[in-house]
């Protein structure tokens, strides 16, 4: 639920008193840079389980102008869901956060500008209600519908407008919808923003800073003998929310959740190309739930490939093949889950290798077969595989080939529970040395944990009973329900009890550094992977 913390009680005055309409002339500039200065002088308040200290608005002119209370209200109205805010368990020091001199110029110069925009309203500017600020302030990537207070100006999905506090000073600039519960997707905090950047040339350098990333990783390479395929772009975790774009090779699969990212395409396109080179394909997947959610439902075709360069229209690939940590993939890009492949397995992948050096092992929901051929890579005995698709087995036992270990695994087509529990039937408890469970998101949602929390102890308790004493489990959930409220141990803890075992967990992973979070939205986590010794 959406918990506000009292307002500051002391009297302020409104920032729109100080910074009259006024022509905008060198001495009023540098006034307004130096009240800007001094609303945000350094100073620690305190998040405390019964109160906050409120921190300043951005650009909240000289001291004394009021600050927005640090409400954390979200999606409320429109069907959004409140805002979760930051643990009130704990004492957490808050840090209200410095400027440079430039930053201070631009929150200056934009504030001149929501001024100057008198009854014309030209600049288009989306206004927070009062206490919904400091979630913002601090990050937050999405500003929702229910904490907006009113829109100025003729504002329309896809239109590129600034936000501000209550008292008109700016926040941050972004991508608006006016269907969404997700209103503006954040694209740069007004502290940054220099006044002559379109929304195309800041798609361009995210893009940018998001492969300089993957490049310090090792990831940029291309050496078919290590890894060439990963995550390009991590939506929020890369501030370009509603875009996920995982390299394979020379072909790019993006996955657009988002109206303005599709107004956008043709600049995420140059921007790949920018950085991977002009011979780049680019596949574009349309979310079509999303795009509907998002006021712009699918017209024409959900996937479409363009050339990177030109963006003009192209073919779309049909096998793509790639390595990852020196093992080869053929990935079915036009028929595949999400992008094709789960790029954000690929160091859990790497860790069983070693886990599996002459040990049986078995893979559940194992897709196109990751962990099973990094086991027997790694030198297991024997892999057993298991999935319900017979696609996916398709594709699994053609990489096995790939790899020259078909020998080695044996693929099952089956239902992860009815496959265990009716090996556990025969007599086959005790007979496996390493468990690998990574089954679909069972809970898309938080009200979806009472149905789904079931199904994870179910999985796991079976496959803990298949285990010999002292055997490995290796667990994973994608539902960013279970990992964003950190279930995974109690799941363990539960199924353990459930089978007469116990387990200690020995590492909790996620997803790989080319997958960045952004610590103001804890949404964005979703993988919880653990690996447990069983007894």
């Amino acid at each position: 639920t959406s918990r506000a913390s009292p307002s500051d009680s002391r009297a302020r005055t409104p920032l729109t008193h100080r910074f009259a309409r006024t022509p905008r002339t060198n001495i009023m500039f540098t006034t307004r840079v130096h009240a800007v200065r001094a609303a945000f002088a350094p100073r620690a308040t305190i998040f405390s389980k019964t109160t906050r200290t409120n921190a300043s608005s951005a650009a909240g002119g000289a001291a004394g102008a009021r600050a927005p209370s640090t409400g954390r209200g979200g999606r409320g109205g429109r069907g959004g869901r409140g805002g979760r805010g930051r643990s009130d368990d704990q004492v957490m020091p808050r840090q209200r956060r410095n400027f440079t001199d430039a930053q201070l110029e631009n929150l200056a110069r934009l504030r001149g500008m929501i001024d100057a925009n008198g009854e014309s309203e030209r600049f288009r500017v989306v206004v927070v209600s009062r206490g919904k600020a400091n979630m913002f302030l601090d990050g937050n990537p999405i500003v929702y519908a229910g904490a907006i207070e009113k829109v100025i100006g003729n504002v329309k999905t896809n239109d590129f407008v600034c936000v501000t506090d209550h008292a008109l000073a700016p926040i941050c600039l972004g991508m608006y919808n006016s269907t969404s519960a997700y209103a503006v997707r954040v694209t740069e905090m007004a502290w940054e923003h220099e006044g002559v950047m379109s929304v195309g040339d800041v798609v361009r350098r995210r893009i940018r800073e998001a492969f300089e990333l993957r490049r310090d990783l090792g990831l940029t390479t291309g050496d078919s003998s290590s890894t060439t395929c990963y995550r390009l772009v991590n939506s929020e975790g890369d501030r370009l929310s509603g875009l996920n774009a995982d390299v394979y090779g020379d072909v790019v699969v993006c996955s657009s959740t988002a109206a303005w990212i599709e107004s956008e395409r043709v600049n995420v396109c140059r921007g790949i190309a920018d950085v991977l080179g002009a011979n780049t394909k680019v596949v574009w997947r349309r979310d079509a739930k999303m795009y509907e959610a998002e006021g712009t439902p699918v017209v024409g075709d959900f996937m479409s490939c363009y050339d990177a360069a030109t963006g003009e229209a192209t073919a779309i690939p049909g096998e793509v093949r790639v390595f990852e940590n020196g093992v080869q993939y053929a990935i079915d890009i036009e028929h595949g889950h999400k992008t094709g492949f789960y790029v954000d397995q690929r160091e859990n992948r790497m860790a069983i290798r070693d886990l599996s050096r002459g040990k049986k092992v078995l893979d559940v929901c194992c897709y196109t077969g990751g962990f099973a051929l990094n086991a027997a890579v790694g030198g297991a005995t024997s892999v057993v595989a298991v999935d319900s698709s017979d696609a996916a087995l398709r594709v699994a036992a053609r990489n096995a080939e790939l790899n020259n270990v078909q020998d080695k695994i044996n693929f099952v087509r089956a239902d992860a529970f009815d496959f265990m529990q009716e090996a556990i039937d025969r007599g086959e408890s005790g007979t496996y040395d390493v468990v690998v469970l990574d089954p679909p998101k069972f809970a898309p949602n938080k009200q979806s944990l009472t149905k789904a929390l079931p199904k994870y102890v179910g999985l796991n308790k079976r496959a803990m009973a298949l285990l010999r004493p002292g055997g490995v489990l290796i667990t994973c959930s994608c539902s960013g329900a279970v990992t964003q409220d950190d279930l995974m141990p109690k799941i363990i803890e539960n199924a353990a009890r459930a089978v007469g075992k116990t387990a200690t967990i020995a590492t909790k992973k996620s997803a790989g550094g080319d997958q960045p979070i952004d610590p103001c939205y804890e949404f964005g986590e979703y993988l919880t992977v653990l690996t447990a010794r069983v007894r």
